[in-house]
């Protein structure tokens, strides 16, 4: 999760200064995000439903998400949740 938030770093502006190189720095790390959150075995108990559910219900092929996340502003704001998360539980530090 470590190397996510340190990339995802890399980002911080999208919103505002959208590029494709930013684009494919954020589809990549949504993908490498459900690789290594499904991965997680108990300790995802420790994170918010919100990012249980979506992963899961993701991989399932859940028509709705799967429609959602197809936009990369939606994935950018789910891996800036993410970061958010994981920078108040203290679990990556700068």
């Amino acid at each position: 999760m470590t190397k996510i938030c340190e990339t995802f770093e890399e980002t911080t502006d999208f919103l505002s200064n959208r590029t494709p190189e930013k684009e494919k720095i954020v589809t990549a790390l949504f993908f490498e995000f459900l690789d290594c959150f499904s991965s997680l075995g108990a300790e995802k108990l420790e994170y918010p439903k919100e990012f249980q559910n979506d992963v899961k219900l993701y991989l399932q092929g859940h028509t709705i998400l799967k429609k959602k996340f197809e936009d990369v502003e939606i994935r950018y704001l789910m891996l800036s949740d993410f970061y958010d998360f994981c920078r108040l539980t203290k679990r990556y530090m700068k």
